[in-house]
């Protein structure tokens, strides 16, 4: 026997949910202020982050840095001029001093010198190739970096893509049971249900609109990282635009930015090998100088002149460094391959790991598509047999709960899908 909502019991209750209903309803949506500061785009949000990342400022300095020291390493090969001037007096009273043999009695003068290296062009040139290729490690030190930030910040857009997927499709679920619950209330009031029927379905509304919040929470949380890691001081709760996934393509070789540094790696040590042979070569100087220089003071003026020639340094014995400095060299060589043997097999078996999961993933996603286009025609049944009476509430909650879980499910694993094919592309680069 159905409750009528003639009663006194009946018209309270009613009161005490008009109350409940103007104090927790009403739908949460998105703000649409348009922003300039605000990207949607996940190109945008990695364009940001590029332009405000201090560790890649940090890593165009050091190629600028490489730049002026080849500048410099060009000016250190020129004549080095320098001026020097010198006043030095030894008295001698009695038994008292210096012999004058040894210090004629003082040193006066000023001189400026010349000096240029000769028959160095071996050595200039390998100056310049250990250079070039420390602003070749620089510049590819800086694209594994956006490399890197790349990676990070796209995952942390996609997990902030899935928390605002979660919160629209929560909002949409409240529309829809604020809308039906104005027809249930048609149907307690013609006796259809029963009122302890309609709290149930009324519980069910409050609890969906927790769901809002906690769903608003998550992606205002998310979405609050993925620009602290662009750099961006925006707080606008705004909706991301969803990700075009990219074009698959190949597992990068030894081309890539990863391998890459194990080459330039191996070059480094060849040229610093070849550095360590030439530090053993004789290297030969032309000296010149000019000025005036006297043992007695008052003849300084007097005694202009200018002397040259050349300088020959020959090393002889160092106690074995050169054979030390090869057995080094030897060694980081040895880490060298084991680097790099260990992360081309790393690499090769990711990238089948990453294919073998993107198939699971299609496969799941169709599965799962398939069982959300059920849920969703058993609730539309569900909808129309509940206005004529034909289903109970609780049986159309357990539709709407199955259909929720099922998106939840498709929510996620789109965004693994995403994650995955993402993460394949960064191994073709």
């Amino acid at each position: 026997m159905s409750i009528r909502l003639s009663a006194w019991p009946a018209r309270l209750c009613w009161l005490l949910v008009g109350l409940l209903l103007i104090g927790g309803g009403g739908r949460f949506a998105l703000a649409q202020t348009p922003s300039s500061a605000s990207p949607q785009q996940l190109e945008e949000f990695l364009r940001a982050a590029r332009q405000n990342s201090p560790l890649l400022a940090d890593l165009r300095g050091q190629v600028a840095q490489n730049r002026l020291d080849s500048l410099r390493r060009v000016a250190q090969n020129r004549p080095l001029v320098v001026g020097s001037a010198v006043a030095v007096a030894a008295p001698a009273l009695g038994s008292f001093g210096y012999d004058q043999a040894i210090t004629n009695g003082g040193n006066y003068g000023a001189v400026v010198s010349a000096t240029q290296p000769l028959f160095n062009r071996t050595v200039l040139r390998n100056d310049y190739q250990t250079l070039a290729n420390q602003g070749q490690a620089l510049r590819n030190t800086g694209r594994l970096s956006v490399l890197d930030l790349r990676r990070t910040v796209t995952d942390q857009f996609l997990t902030a893509y899935a928390a605002g997927q979660q919160l629209s499709y929560n909002q949409e679920l409240l529309a829809q049971l604020n809308q039906q619950d104005v027809l249930l209330r048609r149907l307690v009031n013609g006796g259809l249900f029963k009122q302890t029927q309609y709290l149930s379905y009324y519980l069910s509304v409050r609890s969906q609109e927790v769901a809002v919040q906690q769903a608003r929470q998550a992606y205002r949380r998310e979405l609050g990282a993925l620009r602290y890691l662009c750099g961006l001081t925006d707080t606008t709760l705004r909706p991301v635009a969803a990700p075009a996934p990219p074009r698959p393509q190949a597992l990068a070789g030894l081309g890539s930015i990863t391998q890459r540094q194990y080459t330039l790696d191996s070059l480094r040590l060849v040229l610093d090998r070849r550095t360590v042979d030439l530090g053993y070569r004789p290297r030969v100087n032309a000296v010149l100088d000019a000025g005036l220089q006297s043992a007695s003071l008052l003849a300084v003026g007097r005694r202009l002149g200018v002397s040259g020639g050349l300088q020959l340094v020959v090393p002889i014995f160092d106690g074995h460094q050169r054979q030390l400095a090869y057995q080094r060299l030897a060694v980081a060589e040895q880490i060298r391959r084991g680097y790099r043997t260990f992360l081309s097999a790393q690499r090769q078996q990711q990238y089948q790991q990453l294919q073998s999961q993107a198939r699971a993933n299609e496969a799941l996603l169709a599965s799962l598509r398939a069982q959300l286009r059920v849920a969703n025609a058993l609730v539309a049944a569900g909808r129309q047999q509940l206005a004529t009476g034909d289903i109970a509430i609780l049986d159309y909650l357990q539709l709407i709960s199955s259909t929720r879980a099922f998106q939840f499910g498709l929510t996620q694993v789109e965004t693994e899908r995403l994650r995955t094919l993402y993460a394949l592309d960064y191994l073709s680069e």
